[in-house]
């Protein structure tokens, strides 16, 4: 990589570059001009009860907008059919995104001359604020379970890491859902 780069003086892409000696499968994530962060891309997908019915980990730095029709038709297949109304990271707006979408879709920022597609306003409000707390529940994952920092050495291990934490967290809502329905008022 380095003899590509200074004495070929070759542009070398993000994706053949290693970022680190130890864990050689460590992708670059910009999130924003002069910050750069590493590590993987985890996307999660999560339903009214506030389990997490859907996780990818994923190889590379695909862009958000790429991912949003795959994940609905792994929702469809996976449960047999397609949600209603969807709400998203702005990152995942797009004019084909919400073409190709549902009744309502909410997209967390709005890019350009583009406008979420709601059946009415209360809808919009509802769906923004399930989002939020959706936001929530990322980061009780990433603290409650500490994958924030993954000490889980290779790239099968780390997949396994972010799954059982996955598991862990669905199994504390779950213990929530359970204790709230059997408590007497």
């Amino acid at each position: 990589m380095t003899h590509r780069k200074e004495v070929l003086g070759e542009k070398v892409p993000n994706d053949e570059k290693i970022f680190s000696i130890y864990e050689q499968h460590t992708d670059l994530i910009v999130k924003g001009p002069g910050k750069n962060e590493f590590g993987h891309k985890v996307l999660l997908s999560g339903g009214k009860s506030g389990l997490i019915l859907g996780c990818e980990v994923l190889g590379g730095n695909p862009g958000d907008a790429t991912l949003f029709s795959p994940t609905l038709e792994a929702v469809q297949q996976a449960y047999g059919q397609m949600p209603r109304s969807v709400t998203a990271d702005g990152g995942f707006a797009s004019k084909k995104n919400l073409d190709n979408a549902l009744i309502n879709v909410v997209f967390n920022k709005v890019t350009r001359s583009m406008t979420n597609r709601v059946s009415s306003k209360n809808m919009e409000s509802r769906l923004k604020k399930w989002r939020s707390g959706i936001e929530a529940s990322i980061s009780n994952l990433k603290r409650g379970f500490n994958i924030r920092r993954c000490n889980w050495k290779g790239w099968k291990n780390f997949c396994s890491k972010v799954l059982w934490s996955v598991i862990g967290y669905n199994i504390r809502v779950l213990t929530r859902l359970v204790a709230t329905k059997i408590a007497p008022a």
